[in-house]
């Protein structure tokens, strides 16, 4: 698992295009299990760790607007990418879902030094800088709640039980194949924006 959640991460942090990413060397903290997606991989171990940013876009197996209790949000923080496990939908008079509670791990602030020092017991300013590049929030290894989330802030939905059934009925590949797909036409569709 520390192996998966490292190369998530890696995925997550090269996903923000930043070159401050690939000189971090974050293997203390991914051995530490404070990331958002061993939270998540706790709550669900068969979530699907993605080793590329392609296939973050093929965790998208559910509209965001059918959310259901015991999936996973996933949220674009432009920097970074975060995964949570929806422990409610909240509905409207129509049942619409309008809003999630969550759980999770690494949803915060900024990391101050002070924290820092404080909570690890280090004075090293430039393992201070470390960490901030490593993603590292001041909720890192802990458990924490959002309650009311805006529905429209969660950027994919991935849940296990479509994956689960994808898989009884055979079809996970054909799951797969289309998500690729899809992923490929939005990149496809960007460069087309960006010429």
């Amino acid at each position: 698992m520390k192996f998966a959640s490292m190369l998530t991460l890696f995925i997550l942090l090269s996903a923000a295009n930043s070159n401050c990413y690939a000189d971090c060397k974050c293997d203390d903290w991914v051995e530490k299990g404070g990331y958002c997606v061993d939270y998540v991989k706790s709550k669900i171990p068969t979530f699907p760790v993605p080793q590329s940013v392609a296939e973050i876009t093929v965790l998208k197996n559910r509209e965001v607007a059918k959310a259901e209790e015991g999936d996973v949000a996933i949220f674009d923080l432009g920097r970074y990418w975060h995964v949570a496990y929806i422990e409610k939908v909240n509905r409207n008079q129509e049942g619409q879902a309008v809003s999630v509670d969550v759980s999770e791990m690494n949803y915060g602030g900024k990391l101050s030094f002070n924290l820092f020092k404080n909570k690890w017991k280090q004075n090293d300013e430039q393992e201070w800088k470390r960490a901030l590049c490593c993603g590292v929030t001041s909720k890192y290894d802990q458990l924490d709640t959002r309650k009311n989330v805006a529905i429209n802030s969660i950027e994919q939905i991935w849940s296990p039980d479509i994956i689960f059934s994808q898989e009884q009925s055979g079809g996970y590949a054909d799951l797969f194949k289309n998500k690729i797909r899809e992923a490929l036409d939005q990149l496809i569709q960007l460069k087309e924006r960006v010429l």
